[in-house]
Parts: C-alpha cells; structure tokens; sequence
C-alpha cells in the first residue's frame, strides 16, 4: 500500500464535490511534512478511513500516520469499544461469532462496486447483489464460490444511486427490495424503492450456459466475464414502487432492511459525523402518487453507516460501517425505537478495501459480506463451533 504521503497526494487527484460539513482535524504522515484536514470516519485497528474538508475519502494504515494521529486513533477505538455494549440485554440472544472465512472472489468483472448484498429467500447458496451509481438497474445473483448465475434487469428504471438491497417473504412469496436512497448532495426530496419478484433460480446453472430463459446480451450488456460467454439477462417483474421522504430533512442513506414480522422498513441515513439516524416506514399502500413518510426513531452514535439487514426473525440488526458492524437485538414485545437506544454490539469484521454490504443468511446467524473495488471478495462471518445452530 503507499505510503502516507503518496495516498494524501492521491487524494488531491480525485476531484472536488461540494465542502462536507462537520468537526476536521489535521493529520499529518510519520515525517510531519505533510498533512490535510480530514475527518475520522472509521477505525478497525488496520484501516483508518478519512474524509477530507472537500468530501473526498482515502485509507491509510495507522502506522503512516503520525504517532500523535495514532495516539488518538487508539483512544477513539477504546472510546467506541466502551461505548458499545458486549452483549445484548436480557431476553435477547446473544451469537458468538467465529473467525470470519473469505469464500470466493466474484467471477464478474462488471461487480466492481458491490454496494449492497441479500441472501436469496428461494435458494440457499445464492446471493444477490448490485453496484454502486454508475450501473444499469440491474441485479447480480451469484453463489458461494463467486461464479455469476444470472443479471436480472429492472424494466423501465432509470436509478440514479442504489445504496443497499434487503431480501424478504411476504405472504409465503420471496422479494427483494432494491433502494435507490443514495443522496450524496442531499439535493433529492424523494427517494425510491422497488420491490420485486425474486426470480427462480437454478444455482447449479451459470450465465452463458444456454439457460434459455433470456435474451443475449450485447457487448456492453451482459457479458459474464469468467462465468461463461454471451450472457442471458432477464427481467425482473416489479410488484411495488415506494416513494419515500424523511420527516425532518433530505437525507443521504446507505443502509435499508426490512422487519418482515412487522412489514417495517428500516432505513440508517450516512451522515458526516460519527453519527446516524434510524428511520421507520410502515409498509406503505401500492399508490404511485402518494410519497410516503419515513419517522425518526433513533440516534446512533457509531460511524458512518453502509449497509443494514434485519435477521429473517426480525430480532436482530446488524449495522455496517467503513470498518466493523454494530448488532442490536430486541426482546420479545420490544419494538426497534427500544432496541436501537441501546449501545450496539461491536463486531469485528473482516478487513475489505471499502465495505459497504452486510446481509444475515438463511439461518438468521451467519452474517455475509463483499466489498467495493476488483476483485470483490465474499466473505463469511460464522457461528462459532459449539454454538446451537
């Protein structure tokens, strides 16, 4: 990796979007002779993650930085750690997690921001995934070894920055609900969700293996790099628009799930502080003119939020940052405003170039994770061995 003072030049390369609000201090490399006005946005004890005055984001090692910088960065990370509570309150269950285990790296060249992760809820093995702003609206489903199964594309969408995916089962049917609530410059009112249909899926069938069941794909399209040749896309069938707004501001969110007990949708907005906001949505009605209103119901004090699921029991949330994850659990007859006024659980998790997805599997345990920029990796946080499955 470069050193301190080649990433702090790197950084200046990249272009400047609108100044990010919010408290800066100065950093400086291990020779004093450079320096920039950055925020601390996350910390893992191997990645320092850092947001300059003009809104761009780089990553050093501590080691780069100055011994002043890494002085603060190890009470920081024992301030959040005494922040967070070790285990959940009484009534809750609390998992023992394993050694995380990288599973695969994605076949498909074109999962170059992997933005958002979902367990299938029709195939176990399966996963589903799709890239940050800049893609089609389209979705990726691929299997534990990494390998693509099939490009499903959203008919007539134009996204403009999808953030996170949730997988769900309403009424004995499975869906997927794909959030278009990215908002970078906060400058959108309304932002989107669409549920659909999750299509049936053979996993041990590939992209180009003459599935039958869509239409080649041109060059620009589809093509499965790794996975096979000339790819088929199909398209997913759209059950529900959702358009939404925040009660109180416009708000930039990264992280969407889905309490499918309740039909609550959940969503943690990404803010420029070492804070974020959690908003509930009741199910709204199908009405392609009614925007429908997100209430606050919690404050965390946690870094910038990436990615959120909610276990398919709906008793506990994982929330992701740059770095590690936080989980809340709620007790039987508690709702979520009570679960996320509690300190969450630090998790530890693996380390990745930029995760932004988090998903709980099948078994509402096991807890998955890729990451933006090639090669994308798959990784698997278990339940550690001797613990009740």
């Amino acid at each position: 990796m470069p050193n301190a003072t080649v990433m702090f030049l790197l950084a200046g390369l990249l272009g400047a979007p609108p100044p990010a609000e919010g408290p800066a201090r100065i950093w400086r490399d291990q020779t004093g002779q450079q320096e920039v006005e950055a925020d601390l946005l996350d910390y893992n004890g191997e990645q320092v993650w850092l947001r300059r005055i003009d809104n761009r984001i780089f990553v050093v090692r501590p080691e780069e930085l100055s011994r002043a910088d890494q002085e603060f960065l190890e009470a920081e990370a024992k301030r959040r750690v005494g922040a967070a509570a070790t285990a959940a309150p009484a009534g809750c269950e609390t998992i023992r997690y394993g050694p995380p285990r990288k599973l695969a790296e994605l076949a498909d060249q074109r999962i170059d921001e992997s933005s958002g992760l979902a367990c299938s809820r029709r195939r176990p093995g399966v996963f589903w995934t799709h890239n940050d702003s800049g893609d089609d609206a389209r979705l990726y489903a691929f299997d534990r070894r990494g390998r693509l199964l099939r490009t499903v594309q959203l008919p007539g969408v134009h996204t403009y920055d999808v953030e996170d995916l949730a997988s769900l089962t309403l009424d004995g049917k499975p869906y997927l609900l794909v959030g278009d609530t990215g908002n970078n410059g906060l400058a959108a009112e309304v932002q989107i969700l669409y549920l659909i249909e999750e299509p049936p899926l053979d996993p041990a069938q590939r992209e180009g293996e003459g599935s039958g069941d869509g239409t080649a794909d041109g060059p620009s399209g589809g093509g499965s790099a790794g996975a096979g040749g000339g790819a088929g896309v199909i398209e997913a069938t759209i059950a529900q628009v959702i358009y939404l707004s925040y009660e109180d501001d416009h708000r930039d969110c990264e992280g969407l799930a889905v309490d499918p007990t309740t039909k609550t949708i959940l969503l943690v907005t990404k803010e420029r502080a070492t804070r974020s906001y959690v908003y509930a949505l009741p199910w709204p009605e199908s009405d392609p003119k009614k925007v429908a209103t997100a209430r606050q119901i919690a404050t965390l004090e946690v870094p910038p939020v990436t990615a959120l699921d909610v276990s398919p029991d709906g008793r506990r949330a994982v929330v992701l940052t740059y770095g590690d994850a936080y989980e809340f659990s709620r007790a039987e007859g508690e709702d979520w405003k009570t679960a996320f006024s509690r300190p969450g659980r630090w998790l530890p998790m693996p380390r990745r170039r930029q995760g932004e997805s988090i998903c709980y599997g099948p078994d509402g345990r096991t807890l998955y994770l890729t990451s933006e920029q090639l090669p994308t990796p798959l990784w698997e946080v278990p339940v550690a061995a001797g613990e009740p499955k």
